[in-house]
């Protein structure tokens, strides 16, 4: 690959990328495998920005007939895909080719975006304008045609306009067409979000049902279909009915290598653009993402993070509103936040997924927030397996970029309901060991954030350890928080272990008690469990000199607290 001048943000035509100033990833053998996969249509779901629009392009320029005879045959020259000559003189430039990209229509409304789709349909129609010289097209199809490029068509004619247009092609070349559809489920997903879903999941299931179905009426019109999109759309049974039809998500290995970069991949980029740049940290914040044997780079992150010469930033997460995301684990029930404890720490969880996302039951069903957040690129899956029932998934959080937006929306529980001067002051008091200042803000806390977990006299203790994590989330700069973790001769509740030991150690040991009248004694056990038990030896293997230790102890929305400041090098003697 020759060396490229400038990386390609926001840069997702395949011929601008070849032949402007950039870097690149040679991905070309994707051509030869999806060509060569007996699949009559396959949909390859991926999380955004990962390279399917990019992807859709390059294969699109590789089979485009008009593009090969009219523009440039040598695009591919010196590529991965040129040396296979047999392969390239068999399909490059053979097909007509339908692309139509899905991924910009995100209206408020259903008028406002089925607009936009028509004109998306008119300007498809447009580039194909040759179809209507000579008398190819019946006079009927040529008014239609024209409907369709004045913005005239009616609902029947929209729907079937890419079923038609593939008819038209099959009858111009005397070939199928190859239909490329990019982010078919934007339009469904931005309709949920929206409150127009049931419209938009009808309108897509007609447009894109009648086009891709083998056994129409008057008809074959398809050589082969590749449809990208986040998440296999299930309930709207938009692939109903289809023969020899694969999906390929981050579950299957297959195709797994050609979105998002592997290690070897970033490495070159590393290397050709003459940066002197630690892996290690771009690992960490990056890498993690699994895909059957390989781990891949988020994309986009790695782009951006090459072009400000190596700045660890929060870049991916920040393209898109985490706003659902948000508002499913603020809305979750208890069971599914001790779950995202665990992930928090570090942990791996078992839960159930779907192959299929029926976007009404995200709110409702565990299975359907498991499957989003797999899919969306919030979690990684490590192994799967099929009981009688259902599938269950070993998942864990990718990296420290997506581990950010989890502290965000459980820090923004807080902040939401108080103000940011508060959490401000909360944070400072706890650090400094203002334990009236910290007593008195976490007593509001409690008062003003209880619905988010349910506080009540028979609440589990587990609760508490979400609760006290959520609100200590803007420490993990400075501290090292662990929860529920071995320590000395039995298991603490939470401990801060600080990254310079010129700061004091915390450790929080928890108490519940189904009487508020108790709640001081309590507090005391905790506290002399804390002792009793060893706890601090943790922190002398971080040569902490002095830890703070706090019994904490809860009844509902009451509490009561104990501190102790224990000096190391005291209880070694």
């Amino acid at each position: 690959m020759q060396a490229r001048m400038e990386f390609p943000i926001g840069v997702s035509d395949f011929e601008e990328m070849v032949q402007g100033d950039y870097y690149f990833i040679d991905k070309t053998l994707l051509i030869k495998e999806i060509m060569e996969d007996g699949a009559k249509v396959i949909l390859l779901t991926r999380p955004r920005r990962f390279g399917k629009t990019l992807n859709l392009s390059m294969i699109y320029y590789f089979l485009s007939e008009n593009y090969y005879n009219k523009v440039n045959q040598n695009l591919f020259e010196g590529l991965d895909i040129s040396e296979d000559t047999e392969f390239c003189k068999k399909h490059q430039g053979k097909y007509p080719v339908i692309f139509i990209s899905f991924k910009d229509i995100k209206e408020l409304t259903f008028p406002a975006a089925y607009a936009k789709i028509t004109l998306l349909i008119k300007k498809l129609y447009g580039n194909h304008r040759y179809l209507l010289e000579g008398d190819l097209l019946a006079q009927d199809e040529r008014d239609t045609f024209m409907a369709i490029l004045n913005q005239q068509a009616n609902e029947e004619h929209i729907e079937a306009s890419i079923q038609s247009l593939a008819e038209y092609l099959t009858r111009k070349f005397n070939q199928f067409p190859i239909i490329l559809i990019d982010e078919y489920d934007t339009p469904i997903q931005q309709a949920y979000l929206k409150k127009h879903y049931d419209e938009m999941a009808g309108l897509m299931r007609s447009l894109l049902g009648q086009a891709l179905k083998d056994n129409n009426p008057n008809g074959r019109f398809l050589e082969k279909a590749i449809i990208t999109g986040i998440t296999r759309v299930g309930q709207e049974s938009i692939f109903s009915g289809l023969n020899n039809f694969e999906v390929y998500s981050v579950l299957e290995e297959k195709y797994g290598q050609y979105f998002g970069f592997t290690e070897k991949e970033v490495l070159k980029l590393i290397n050709d653009s003459q940066q002197t740049l630690p892996l290690a940290p771009i690992k960490e914040w990056y890498n993690g993402y699994q895909i059957g044997k390989y781990t891949l780079y988020n994309p986009w992150s790695i782009i951006k993070c090459l072009k400000n010469k190596g700045t660890l930033e929060w870049y991916w997460v920040n393209t898109s509103s985490n706003d659902l995301i948000a508002e499913l684990l603020t809305d979750a029930d208890i069971t599914i936040k001790l779950q995202f404890e665990q992930l928090l720490q570090g942990e791996i969880v078992e839960r159930p997924i779907s192959k299929n996302l029926v976007f009404p039951e995200i709110q409702t069903s565990e299975e359907a927030l498991w499957s989003l957040l797999l899919y969306t690129g919030y979690l990684k899956v490590l192994s799967t397996q099929r009981t009688e029932f259902q599938m269950l998934a070993q998942l864990a959080i990718p990296n420290k970029e997506v581990r950010f937006v989890y502290n965000k929306i459980i820090a923004h529980w807080f902040v939401i309901k108080s103000s940011l001067d508060s959490y401000r002051k909360f944070i400072e008091s706890l650090l400094s060991g203002d334990i009236n200042t910290f007593k008195h803000q976490l007593s509001n806390y409690i008062m003003q954030t209880g619905s988010y977990f349910d506080f009540n006299k028979h609440t589990p203790e587990e609760v508490f350890h979400i609760f006290i994590l959520g609100l200590v989330v803007g420490l993990k700069d400075e501290y090292i928080i662990q929860s529920n973790r071995e320590s000395g001769i039995g298991r603490l509740d939470v401990i801060f272990i600080p990254k310079s030991n010129k700061r004091q150690g915390i450790l929080i040991e928890f108490k519940t008690s189904e009487n508020s009248d108790s709640l001081l004694i309590k507090a005391q056990e905790a506290l002399k469990q804390i002792k009793d038990q060893q706890y601090i030896e943790t922190f002398k293997q971080h040569n902490v000199a002095s830890v703070l230790a706090i019994g904490l102890a809860f009844s509902g929305k009451q509490m009561e607290l104990v501190q102790e400041v224990i000096s190391i090098r005291e209880s070694e003697n």
